[in-house]
């Protein structure tokens, strides 16, 4: 390998560095956006989004003030009294089986919040 370089210039195998660099780094950029978008797809037909999957992340990437500890958990507000499952009600998506019963009745996430039949009793 080292006969292929004989023959270049100092500046010339700077510059095959510099573009095989780029080149790596182009390559990474495109696996990333590979992973993003297939990553977005999942969550979409999951029905989640990314904070649902890193509590820490929001739509817009990371917190400054996301915490360094365990947060304290958020008493359930909504509760399914039959399997037991608890919401809080808070965060950009409900879980699925909230998702559910909205599915299955026809409601909106507004509907289902203006329900009495799954508050929780604190």
């Amino acid at each position: 390998m080292r006969d292929e370089f004989a023959n270049l210039s100092d500046l010339e195998l700077l510059s095959l560095i510099h573009r095989a660099q780029e080149e790596v780094a182009r390559r990474k950029e495109a696996v990333k956006e590979r992973l993003r978008a297939k990553i977005e797809e999942e969550l979409k037909q999951a029905g989640l989004g990314l904070g649902d999957i890193f509590p820490e992340f929001e739509a817009d990437g990371p917190r400054d003030d996301a915490p360094t500890e365990s947060p304290k958990p958020r008493l359930a507000k909504f509760k399914n009294h039959v399997s037991g499952d608890a919401w809080s009600g808070r965060g950009p998506h409900p879980p699925q089986w909230v998702r559910s019963v909205m599915a299955e009745r026809g409601w909106t996430l507004e509907e289902f919040k203006a329900s009495d039949e799954f508050l929780a009793q604190n």
